[in-house]
């Protein structure tokens, strides 16, 4: 599995509120997380990277101790790695609803939390918030999370149409969302991973000023740097790449996007260090409203 991120304030904002991270976290268990914060310049960019940080931190435990007891000869089934996923939404939950109760500054801060784990081929997806996981394999792109916004509310109920959807001005409004209430409800999966393809977690800074027929032409295209041809450095190029072309489209909100490949058979270089992702979650600074 090769992994890349990166985050952007866009054309039209002074601040990001965006938070990622990308990690290893044991041989066969890959994870990324992308948030897009709300709540204000200060409010949003908290509640994103304090979201990332107790997520991260959580699965990481609780996969370990997955991992002892498999160590131990019991075999854990999906079920369980999905509920480590939806066990830790919900203390990153806790931290970003208590820290907001405790600042009053920070009061109705929240933050969308879209996130992928790839665990010996299989794909684990959780989501809350209108972030998406897209999945890209034999040539097509298929979104795999359902957002938790209002315009997908009425699709649903058939008030709009999906044209109606791309030119709605309340698309900023989510129905769902990770520290705004003491409780959250994520939607949480699993799914197989087969073959090659590629995987794009990504805030609506990218999706609301990239089609997704252009998303992915981007990621199929051949690796702009030249003659590179290492995996890293052709998921860097795409990933800015898209990057641009949301600030080539407007670039009204902080983009953000992870890219993750997997089912290659390339040793993974380690020329640069500093070419992949750093374990740490990026604080990044998005101007989102929950309904």
């Amino acid at each position: 599995m090769f992994f890349y991120g990166c985050s952007d304030v866009g054309r039209k904002r002074r601040t990001n509120q965006d938070s990622f991270a990308a990690v290893r976290l044991y041989d066969n268990a890959f994870l990324a997380v992308v948030c897009d914060g709300m709540g204000g310049a200060n409010g949003g960019n908290i509640a994103s990277a304090l979201a990332v940080k107790v997520f991260v931190e959580q699965v990481k435990k609780q996969l370990a101790a997955i991992k002892n007891e498999a160590a131990e000869g019991k075999t854990p089934d999906g079920a369980a790695i999905v509920s480590v996923l939806v066990r830790a939404v919900r203390r990153a939950n806790e931290a970003v609803y208590f820290r907001a109760v405790e600042e009053e500054a920070l009061k109705g801060m929240g933050t969308t939390l879209v996130a992928a784990l790839v665990v010996n081929g299989e794909l684990y997806v959780l989501n809350v918030g209108d972030s998406r996981l897209y999945r890209i394999e034999d040539g097509k792109l298929r979104k795999i999370t359902k957002d938790h916004s209002y315009v997908q509310y009425l699709l649903d109920r058939g008030e709009i149409s999906e044209s109606d959807a791309e030119k709605a001005g309340i698309r900023n409004i989510i129905i769902r969302s990770v520290g705004t209430e003491e409780e959250v409800e994520p939607d949480a999966f699993a799914e197989p991973l087969n073959g090659e393809g590629f995987l794009l977690l990504c805030t609506d800074g990218l999706t609301n000023y990239v089609s997704e027929e252009e998303l992915l032409k981007t990621v199929l295209a051949p690796c702009e740097i030249g003659d590179i041809t290492e995996t890293d450095y052709e998921l860097e190029d795409k990933t800015k790449r898209l990057i641009e072309l949301a600030n080539e489209g407007g670039g009204g909100d902080n983009i953000t996007a992870v890219l993750m490949k997997y089912g290659t058979e390339k040793k993974e270089t380690q020329k640069d260090p500093q070419k992949r992702p750093e374990e740490k979650p990026k604080e990044r600074n998005g101007n989102k409203r929950r309904l």
